[in-house]
């Protein structure tokens, strides 16, 4: 896990990282099971280091896939964490999954302890706002078919460990269309 927050903060001095550790706890869960159910606050960030996940939110009674996680990957549900509001999103384990997560609390107190964690805080927060603001723009700019190719490209281990119809759902369409999309993709 050292390795993959680096990747994102850049090199962390070995006290800096051993005293992030040491505030890790590790964490199970089986394919299936909610990890933040709706409307809870969410008071957790995730460091996945096996299986896959996915937030979802209801919209007129209807789920839909909002967001996909494969290990590993470091995950919150930002606005509620930041905010302690309620989280209009929940997140479920789609694979059997091994996480360390550690407490939004204990990290603010780890922020006045080392500038290294608030750098590995900031940066994290930073790369969700990314992932954010590309999947918005995604959604601005391509059609249907455009998205699934989107997916195709960049992101292939989605349309392997995830269902269809959860997939359909992330991209806006119904599963039938998306089956139609994967036909006219196979065809081409």
């Amino acid at each position: 896990m050292r390795e993959y927050i680096e990747q994102i903060s850049g090199k962390l001095p070995d006290e800096a990282w051993i005293l992030y550790q040491q505030n890790l706890k590790a964490m199970r869960s089986e394919k299936g099971q909610l990890i933040l159910g709706l409307h809870k606050p969410c008071k957790t960030i995730w460091h996945m280091t096996k299986g896959a996940v996915r937030k979802l939110e209801m919209d007129n009674g209807i789920e839909k896939t909002t967001h996909f996680y494969v290990a590993p990957k470091v995950f919150t549900v930002l606005h509620s964490a930041l905010t302690g509001e309620p989280s209009d999103l929940s997140i479920i384990s789609e694979e059997d999954c091994e996480f360390l997560t550690l407490d939004i609390d204990q990290l603010k107190i780890l922020y006045q302890q080392s500038i290294y964690i608030e750098r590995v805080g900031r940066r994290m927060a930073e790369e969700e706002f990314i992932e954010e603001f590309s999947m918005r723009r995604m959604f601005l700019k391509l059609d249907a078919l455009q998205r699934y190719e989107y997916l195709e490209k960049k992101h292939p281990e989605i349309l392997r460990r995830f269902q269809l119809k959860d997939v359909a759902t992330f991209l806006g369409v119904t599963p039938e269309t998306l089956s139609r999309l994967r036909k006219l993709r196979l065809s081409v």
